[in-house]
C-alpha cells in the first residue's frame, strides 16, 4: 500500500510533505537530550570598572574613564587625554615646572598606561537568548526536514522537541520570532515535569518576554527546575539572589546556588562564584580562589573567565604578575569574538605589553571590538588617528570614533571631543560646543573634563571669564587627586591674590 504524505505546516507559506508510515515515537526521533540546557549567545556588553562579569555572558554596563593627561597653560589650551583604559587608572605624567612669572608653561601631553578592562558584572542576560529579528527559513532540505522532525516529535509529546520547537521560536530560528508562541510549547513540556521547560517559562518571566516581567514568578519557575538539579536554573537563582531581584540581596544565597550548579560543571555558575571570591561579597576576598574558579569555567571555553584570567595575570592579583599569560588568554576569548578581550589585546600591542609595541596590530584588534559597538576601542582608535599611531594623523577620523564612544556616554572621548572643538582640531574652533562636551564627561565625574571647564572660565574662552567658578571646577578635579588641577589651582590662587594685591595699591 503506497504511503501518502502527511502536509505539516513548518512556517507561514511554507508547507512540508513528510511521509509517516506509523506513529512517531519519542525512540524514532533522534536523541535530543542536550538540548535540555539552553546555550545563550553573548549580548552586547556595557561596561563598569570591575572585574565582574554575569551570568552566563557578557552584558551592556558603563566604562567609567578615569583620564590623565598634562596641564598646559590655564591661559592658552587645555587638557586633551591619552590613550588610556577605561578603568582604573595609573597616572604617568611629568610634573609641569613654574615659569619665573608663576604660570605653569604648557608641556606636552603624556600617554597613560592602559589598565585591561575586566569583561563586566553580572549582566541582566543570563540564560537570556540573543535577541535578533524573524529570520527567512532556508530552503535547505536537511534544515526543513530538521524543523519538521522537530514539530512532528513535539506535536506527538516529546517534551525535548517541545522545548527546542520553544526555543526556535524565542530566538526567531528557522521560525519568525514569537515568545507567546514559544511560551505554549515550554508549557506542554512542563505538563510533563519537564525542567528545562520549567526554566524556559522561568526565563521568559525574568526578562519580559512576551509577558509582564515579574522576578518572583520567575523565581518560582527556576525553584523548580532547580530542585530537580537543572544547573541553568540553580545559576539563575544566584543571580536573581545576587541582584536581589524579587527576593532581598544575599550573597551567600547567591553562593550556595551556585556552588550546586558549579558543582555539575556549569561555566557561568564557576565564573560567577570567581567574581563572588574576586570581590569578598558573601566570602572573604580571595584573589587565588578566584583564578581557581575563573579557570575552571575558562577551560571549558567560557570566554568571560577566559578574559579575567587575563586581568588577574595583568594585574598581579592572585598571581605573579604575566603579562605573556595575559595576552595568552586574552586572545583564547578575543579570537571567540568577545569584544572586551579584542580591546585588552589592542590595549597590549599598543603598549608593548608581552609583544613588541605595535600600533598597526593594536588597530587591527580595536577595530574588531569597535565594529561590536565597543566603546572603549572606539574611544582608542580615535587617539591612535588623533596621534598617528599606526595610521596618518586624521583629526577628523578622530572626531568620527570619538563620537561614536561619546554617544554611548563614554566620558573620556567626549573631553577629547570638547578639547577639538576647543583647539579646532578637525572641526572649526567652537568654545561653546567644547563647553558642551566638557559638561557631559564633568556630569560623570570625568577629573580632565573638570579641568578644562576651569580653563574655559579661567580665560573667559565662550563664557566670562569668572575666577570663582575657575576655582570650583578645578577643586572638582583636585578633590579626585587629579594632579595637574592641585597645581593648577594653587597658581591660579596665587594670581588672584597678586591682582588684590595690586588692587589695593591703586
Amino acid at each position: 500500500m503506497p504511503l501518502k504524505p502527511r502536509r505539516i505546516a513548518a512556517v507561514p507559506n511554507t508547507i512540508l510533505d513528510v511521509v509517516v508510515d506509523i506513529p512517531v515515537t519519542d525512540r524514532m526521533v533522534a536523541s535530543r537530550q542536550n538540548r535540555q540546557q539552553e546555550s545563550p549567545p553573548v549580548p552586547p556588553p556595557t561596561y563598569e570598572s570591575t572585574i565582574r562579569v554575569a551570568a552566563t555572558s557578557s552584558s551592556n554596563v558603563t566604562i567609567a574613564s578615569g583620564v590623565t593627561s598634562s596641564l598646559v597653560s590655564p591661559s592658552t589650551t587645555a587638557v586633551d587625554e591619552r590613550v588610556v583604559s577605561p578603568q582604573i587608572q595609573r597616572q604617568e605624567l611629568v610634573p609641569p615646572v613654574t615659569s619665573s612669572r608663576g604660570r605653569l608653561p604648557r608641556v606636552r601631553e603624556h600617554i597613560q598606561t592602559a589598565v585591561d578592562l575586566p569583561a563586566p558584572p553580572h549582566p541582566d542576560n543570563d540564560n537570556r537568548p540573543q535577541l535578533r529579528g524573524p529570520q527567512i527559513v532556508t530552503t535547505s532540505i536537511s534544515v526543513e526536514m530538521d524543523l519538521a522532525q522537530t514539530i512532528i516529535s513535539a506535536s506527538h509529546g516529546d517534551k525535548n522537541a517541545q522545548v527546542s520547537l520553544g526555543d526556535m521560536y524565542r530566538d526567531g530560528k528557522r521560525v519568525p520570532q514569537d515568545y507567546q508562541v514559544a511560551m505554549d510549547w515550554y508549557l506542554k513540556a512542563v505538563e510533563q515535569g519537564d525542567a528545562a521547560g520549567q526554566q524556559r517559562v522561568g526565563s521568559l518571566y525574568d526578562h519580559g518576554f512576551g509577558v509582564s516581567q515579574n522576578y518572583s514568578t520567575a523565581m518560582d519557575w527556576y525553584l523548580k527546575a532547580a530542585n530537580q538539579g537543572l544547573a541553568i536554573a540553580q545559576n539563575s537563582i544566584g543571580v536573581l539572589y545576587d541582584k536581589g531581584r524579587g527576593v532581598p540581596q544575599d550573597y551567600a544565597q547567591a553562593m550556595d546556588w551556585y556552588f550546586k550548579a558549579a558543582n555539575q560543571g556549569h561555566a557561568a555558575s564557576q565564573f560567577n562564584i570567581g567574581f563572588l571570591y574576586c570581590y569578598g561579597q558573601g566570602v572573604s576576598q580571595d584573589y587565588a580562589q578566584a583564578m581557581d574558579w575563573y579557570l575552571k569555567a575558562a577551560e571549558q571555553g567560557y570566554a568571560d573567565s577566559q578574559n579575567n584570567v587575563g586581568v588577574l595575570y595583568a594585574k598581579g592579583y592572585g598571581v605573579l604578575q604575566d603579562y605573556a599569560q595575559a595576552l595568552l588568554w586574552y586572545l583564547k576569548a578575543a579570537e571567540q569574538g568577545h569584544a572586551i578581550s579584542q580591546f585588552n589585546v589592542g590595549m597590549f600591542y599598543n603598549h608593548g605589553r608581552g609583544v613588541p609595541q605595535d600600533y598597526a596590530q593594536a588597530m587591527v584588534w580595536h577595530l574588531q571590538a569597535a565594529s561590536q559597538g565597543q566603546a572603549a576601542s572606539q574611544y582608542s582608535i580615535g587617539n591612535l588617528y588623533r596621534d598617528g599611531f599606526g595610521v596618518p594623523q586624521d583629526y577628523a577620523q578622530a572626531m568620527e570614533w570619538y563620537l561614536k564612544a561619546a554617544e554611548q556616554g563614554h566620558a573620556a572621548a567626549q573631553n577629547n571631543i570638547g578639547f577639538s572643538y576647543k583647539q579646532g582640531r578637525g572641526v572649526p574652533q567652537d568654545y561653546a560646543q567644547a563647553m558642551e562636551w566638557f559638561l557631559k564627561a564633568a556630569n560623570q565625574g570625568n577629573a580632565a573634563a573638570q579641568s578644562n571647564i576651569a580653563f574655559l572660565y579661567q580665560n573667559g574662552h565662550g563664557v566670562p571669564q569668572d575666577y570663582t567658578k575657575a576655582a570650583e571646577w578645578f577643586q572638582k578635579a583636585a578633590d579626585q587627586g587629579y594632579e595637574l588641577a592641585e597645581k593648577a589651582l594653587g597658581t591660579l590662587r596665587d594670581e588672584v591674590k597678586c591682582v588684590l594685591m595690586c588692587l589695593s595699591h591703586l
